[in-house]
């Protein structure tokens, strides 16, 4: 039923983007398939959506979505009426599963017009889960990718270099994990990743407020970062908070363990100077985007390892980097509590190029990008 629903609002809506695009032919028609089960990977396609129009006008790109599974979901049919498919899967799947269902379509789409085929990986890390599918596809679109194409010739503990590290310094096992390894083979082609945007686009921070740097703030650190005992994200997550409780001691720190309401969570940065960000899932993670907007310097673990697009995370520029560990964490801060000046500008760098992030223009520019590596 909701699957019916959503894609009903979803071709209304591609009617309405077809009528302010003067119901001229689209050059391009891009079908998305998925299966819908993971809501923080779905958000991959939120800013598809809320450009569909100014795409239709400025790339001639008219945009479908069909459910991959369910009732009256005959996909393959309609395949071959499309220049570009884009497949999304849940990571929990098994991968012999994943290739099934991605390697069916291909073939599928291999009658009469044959159409381009690129995976949208929506998981949280860096890592690729199933390098076979990059095999299978044109083009293989990540929220964020390893800076040094190398790393996508290792294989991790664990689903990526974050449970890795939390298997090499943390002594947490993922040998009973859905995920025990993570890139069980070198990729066979490289090449065919693209870097997409971030989780900045997602709608969450997209409706988000812009909260100047400049206002009163009565907490120097914040730090809501704690996660329950028995979580492999302790190791992430721990030394975070110990040297958040130690940095008290000289300034005002706020680490909260109980649960608030989504309101106060958002005062609470907003009454925040500088805000500590560690790893989740994935590197990158909603906290980030909310502590920009709500007028926080953000702090994070050293981000150089990866790309990311619209780049936050450039060092001494748009955020303040430390030691994964956070044994740094006093040093790093302390030029920024002393100046605030510095920090305000460094605040409102980050705000205006997540701003520019959110304007049609740079969108349709990142989707005529990957267009163009498709030949289209």
């Amino acid at each position: 039923m909701i699957s019916k629903h959503r894609r009903l609002l979803r071709r209304l809506d591609g009617l309405a983007a077809a009528a302010r695009a003067g119901f001229s032919r689209p050059l391009v028609r891009l079908l998305l398939l998925s299966d819908g089960r993971e809501y923080t990977s779905e958000q991959q396609f939120a800013p598809i959506w809320r450009h569909r129009w100014h795409l239709r006008r400025e790339l001639g790109l008219a945009v479908d979505w069909l459910p991959l599974e369910g009732k009256g979901a005959d996909v393959q049919a309609v395949l071959p009426r499309y220049d570009v498919i884009g497949i999304k899967l849940s990571f929990r799947r098994p991968a012999v599963e994943a290739e099934r269902i991605v390697g069916r379509l291909r073939d599928a789409g291999q009658t009469g017009r044959t159409p381009r085929f690129v995976y949208f990986d929506g998981d949280d890390d860096s890592a690729v889960l199933w390098p076979e599918i990059v095999d299978l596809v044109d083009l293989y679109v990540k929220k964020h990718l390893f800076a040094d194409p190398a790393a996508y010739g290792r294989s991790f503990t664990g689903k990526s270099n974050l449970t890795d590290y939390a298997a090499r310094y943390g002594g947490w096992s993922f040998a009973d994990d859905i995920i025990p390894i993570g890139q069980p083979r070198p990729l066979g082609s490289p090449e065919r990743l693209h870097l997409g945007w971030s989780i900045a686009l997602d709608d969450e921070i997209a409706r988000l407020p812009t909260v100047s740097p400049r206002v009163d703030r009565s907490i120097d650190l914040c730090g809501r970062v704690h996660v329950a005992p028995g979580n492999w994200l302790e190791a992430l997550r721990a030394p975070a908070i110990k040297a958040l409780e130690s940095a008290g001691s000289r300034w005002r720190v706020a680490v909260p363990r109980e649960r608030v309401s989504q309101a106060a969570y958002q005062a609470e940065l907003r009454a925040a100077r500088l805000c500590v960000s560690p790893f989740g899932y994935g590197e990158l993670c909603w906290r980030d985007f909310e502590a920009i907007q709500a007028g926080c310097l953000l702090v994070k673990p050293d981000s150089g390892h990866i790309s990311t697009d619209p780049d936050l995370f450039v060092p001494g520029l748009t955020y303040v980097p430390v030691r994964w560990d956070f044994a740094d964490l006093e040093d790093a801060c302390l030029p920024y509590l002393q100046d605030e000046e510095r920090r305000v500008a460094m605040v409102e760098e980050a705000q205006r190029r997540l701003r520019d992030s959110f304007h049609p223009r740079w969108f349709a520019g990142r989707m005529a990008s990957l267009l163009a590596r498709l030949g289209l």
